[in-house]
């Protein structure tokens, strides 16, 4: 005999589809629901005073000024972020001769991140009677119009091939030792004419050669730290130190008594090494320097 066949239960599917119809209500309402809410959030954003750029963050910059970047941004008329047109102000900000390359990011909801790249300034020089900057790659930059910055060395009597070679020498040197130096003054003497005279901005002056002086600089600290000074920072015996050719501190009343110019071209009075008292540091760290230019 065959099986009975099983009733369907109508009430149970009839309840099933209800909660299925139910269900996709809910999400046919949520969803629609969550569409006007992004809508709303957008049209606020972009509508009212929250997209509008209030605030730049500028980085990297040392020898432009923040205030020059912010003027080249435009901002002050609070453009609306999205529609804010990067590459224009990357144009703007990169006419500055001192700027070597600009990025922009746009960070929610309204503020710019702005990271300058600037070209290193080596040294100020005068040209058609007015101070410009030296940029890393030796290019005199005749026409600036903007402030010249006074933590680099100032140049002074060099020309053509000349300055190219103190250009070159401050290239060598990282900004530290850079920024150590007040002015330079080309000094040559008849048997050497790469001679040139530092003013340091401790007050102690260096003779050396635009060839060398990179190189041996790198251990001024320690010179400026050994030569004995008075309370008020002046050294206690006056003198320069001579890096022409090795290192030697020489006191100026050799120069009075007519050992005029540097150690390297004439030989100082017995018992100068005594005479200048230079500490002990002192003549260590111009050993230093003879003993890494015999390496």
């Amino acid at each position: 005999m065959s099986e009975p066949v099983k009733k369907i239960d109508n009430e149970y599917i009839k309840e099933k589809r209800r909660k299925q119809l139910k269900k996709r209500r809910r999400f046919q309402r949520n969803l629609v629901l969550g569409l006007v809410v992004i809508f709303v959030l957008i049209a606020l954003f972009m509508f009212t005073p929250i997209s509008k750029v209030h605030n730049a963050e500028i980085n990297g910059t040392h020898f432009v000024s923040k205030e020059e970047v912010k003027k080249q941004l435009r901002i002050d008329n609070t453009p609306r972020i999205y529609a804010y047109d990067s590459k224009a102000a990357i144009e703007r900000i990169e006419e500055n001769p001192l700027v070597k390359s600009v990025d922009i990011h746009k960070a929610f909801p309204n503020q710019l991140i702005v990271d300058v790249n600037e070209h290193d300034v080596v040294g100020v020089t005068e040209e058609k009677d007015k101070n410009v900057p030296i940029i890393e790659t030796g290019k005199v930059l005749k026409d600036f119009k903007g402030t010249v910055p006074n933590e680099v060395p100032y140049l002074n009597g060099f020309k053509g091939t000349e300055k190219r070679k103190v250009v070159e020498a401050l290239q060598k040197m990282d900004g530290t030792t850079r920024a150590q130096i007040s002015e330079i003054n080309y000094a040559p003497e008849k048997d050497q004419p790469n001679l040139i005279r530092l003013y340091m901005r401790d007050g102690i002056e260096v003779l050396g050669k635009t060839t060398t002086i990179a190189k041996k600089l790198t251990y001024y600290p320690s010179m400026s730290q050994a030569l004995e000074k008075d309370e008020t920072g002046k050294l206690k015996k006056s003198g320069y130190i001579d890096l022409s050719v090795g290192a030697t501190f020489i006191p100026y009343e050799n120069d009075k008594n007519g050992d005029n110019g540097s150690a390297s071209s004439k030989e100082l009075k017995s018992g100068t090494a005594t005479e200048d008292k230079a500490k002990d540091d002192l003549q260590k760290a111009l050993n230093k320097i003879k003993e890494n230019e015999k390496e």
